[in-house]
């Protein structure tokens, strides 16, 4: 686990040194200039961290902090193809770099796993221009020919972040750029839908050594299953017929490889099968096709498949489990809704490309504030925190400047921890963080 006294190493040694060498080698500066590389990457990351919409005359301002003087023009000229590969490198190097909080999470039913790893990806549109940098969906009317796709695996154990990694847009987030082999053993592994494969879930699911990896996924509709007598089941024939009736049974999923899993149907309410049936069309629509009729009616019931035995989790413990998935869209929605990250003040490429590293590099910074801040409390709201972290972050920025990165830092994270801001409970839709902890909020019954 991270320490204050680790962060502020770590913080000091990236933002500084680190940011100083890479805008050399990246010829952002490539002679004694008064604006130093520390000096222009700071001043954008904690400017757009503090306010995501702030203008360049409010940039400059921020680096008059650092007792920098230089015009909306000066700076404006300072975006370059130099400044795209100075940002994208320093957010590279912090996406990489390895922060977690220092509690793991207080969920008995998670700590049951070496790690609880979610995985998932979303698009940012991009100028047409920048379409030979970063290539779009395409192919059907309304798709943006430039895109960029972040990645991201998140341990909500631990709190640790891995990437954001960027690909093309049109990258099919099957062939994920995050390796399935550096999921430790022992870990909970949840993604989208749209990762689901039996190539993948048959790595997943390898033995390593004495332990294994585990796996909670929902199932695509043309998933095959056998039982274990040899015949192939036909998903019509099993699922309940009323809302709250549930049923599981061992399967082997896929035709050649045959992989022992726990199937588990449960029937939803109308109006939630009628969310899902909407969001499909929507999905389908985006990627220019039609949705199956299998799919759509299949959206009546939540169809999981997991290898996690009985012993460590029940149909209910795996159904409230499964929800953790929505999290890390929650994550998206912080980074985008209140980041800001996919919206800049300018259509000139260079710029455009060097706020979207910035603005990435912000959002990661962040949250490290929040793992060592919040992760303590299963029922802080990380978007109230966040108010905390952008309020307070040219603090850091000054302290980066002028010393005492430790204290200040200490200070940021006491205010998080006293003035973060809670979820309230609530008793008709129970937030993930009370069914963790309470257990489902709904009666289930099993069917034989």
């Amino acid at each position: 686990m991270s320490s204050i006294a680790e962060l502020s190493e770590v913080l000091t040694e990236i933002l500084n040194e680190e940011a100083n060498r890479l805008a050399r080698e990246t010829g952002f500066v490539q002679r004694e200039s008064k604006i130093h590389g520390a000096d222009f990457a700071q001043s954008l990351i904690f400017g757009w961290l503090a306010e995501p919409e702030i203008t360049l005359e409010g940039v400059c301002q921020v680096l008059g902090r650092r007792e920098v003087r230089v015009s909306a023009s000066g700076l404006s000229q300072r975006f370059s193809q130099h400044s795209v590969d100075f940002l994208q490198r320093l957010m590279e190097v912090l996406a990489s770099t390895c922060v977690q909080a220092e509690e793991a999470a207080p969920y008995p039913l998670l700590r049951q796993f070496k790690a609880v790893i979610l995985e998932d990806s979303s698009v940012i549109g991009l100028p047409a221009e920048l379409a030979h940098v970063w290539r779009g969906c395409g192919g059907h009317p309304g798709a943006s020919q430039a895109g960029v796709k972040l990645y991201v695996r998140w341990d909500v154990l631990s709190g640790q972040l891995f990437g954001p990694t960027l690909t093309d847009a049109r990258r099919n987030d099957r062939h994920s750029p995050f390796d399935l082999a550096d999921l430790p053993a022992g870990a909970l592994y949840l993604a989208d839908l749209g990762f689901f494969s039996q190539e993948r879930l048959q790595r997943l699911t390898r033995r390593m050594g004495r332990e294994k990896r585990f796996v909670i996924t929902r199932m695509q509709s043309t998933t095959g299953l056998w039982v274990r007598s040899g015949h192939k089941l036909t998903l019509r024939g099993i699922l309940p017929s009323q809302v709250g009736q549930a049923r599981e049974l061992g399967v082997l999923v896929g035709k050649r490889v045959r992989l022992p899993m726990r199937l588990i149907l449960v029937r939803v309410p109308k109006e939630a099968a009628e969310q899902r049936r909407t969001q499909l069309k929507a999905d389908a629509r985006d990627h220019g096709r039609e949705p199956s009729q299998e799919s759509l009616f299949l959206a009546e019931w939540t169809i999981l498949l997991t290898n996690v035995p009985r012993r460590l989790l029940s149909l209910p413990q795996v159904l409230v489990c499964a929800r953790l998935r929505w999290q890390i869209e929650r994550l998206f929605r912080l980074w985008k809704e209140h980041g800001k990250i996919d919206a800049w003040r300018s259509k000139k490429p260079e710029r455009v490309l060097t706020e979207l590293s910035a603005k990435i590099a912000a959002m990661i910074l962040q949250q490290w504030l929040l793992h060592q801040g919040c992760w303590h409390d299963p029922h802080t709201s990380l978007f109230k925190a966040a108010q905390v972290v952008r309020r307070e972050s040219n603090r850091l920025m000054l302290a980066l400047f002028e010393g005492g990165v430790e204290a200040v830092l200490t200070s940021i994270l006491r205010q998080l921890r006293l003035t973060g801001g809670r979820r309230s409970r609530r008793k008709a839709h129970p937030g993930t963080d009370q069914l963790l902890l309470d257990g489902l909020d709904w009666p289930i019954t099993l069917l034989t």
